[in-house]
């Protein structure tokens, strides 16, 4: 889900409640905070030596102690909306950082009215090799253990 979508469907349910549905079927707490909401770029090289950008909105998710709270899309859609002075672009995606065991970052990859809430779905980010050209890898699907890093030439 990118930023346009994402603000299209807070204000098209403002008075509704959030629910963010975690990969694994569960949901971060009800009475969550959005603490930050940031442009993060993030430069790198990939591991055939190429230069890439990567850009996304990220909400930041805090679970505090106050129960009572609770964050409506319309809520959050103010929110956003201040949040354009960091030069957002609608085509950004979307991703959430959660504390669990640890933080973690997902993309949205899906929201919808679902009853009387906003339901947010919650992927699991992957990582992949961008230059299997030059690791010499298959462009299938690796297993965890496979390595990009194994040929002359690469990393």
């Amino acid at each position: 889900m990118n930023l346009g979508q994402f603000v299209s469907l807070l204000v098209s349910a403002e008075e509704k409640p959030l629910v963010f549905q975690l990969p694994d079927g569960g949901r971060i707490a009800p009475h969550f905070h959005i603490t930050e909401v940031g442009k993060v770029t993030k430069d790198f090289v990939d591991c055939g030596g190429v230069r890439r950008t990567a850009v996304a909105c990220v909400l930041q998710t805090l679970v505090a102690s106050d129960v009572d709270h609770r964050l409506t899309a319309g809520k959050l859609a103010t929110i956003m909306k201040k949040a354009r002075v960091l030069e957002l672009t609608d085509a950004l995606p979307m991703e959430v950082e959660h504390q669990g065991g640890t933080v973690g970052t997902y993309s949205i990859s899906s929201g919808a009215v679902v009853g009387e809430q906003v339901t947010l779905i919650l992927a699991s980010k992957q990582t992949a090799c961008l230059a299997p050209d030059r690791c010499g890898l298959p462009t299938l699907p690796q297993a965890a253990d496979s390595t990009c890093c194994g040929n002359e030439g690469c990393c």
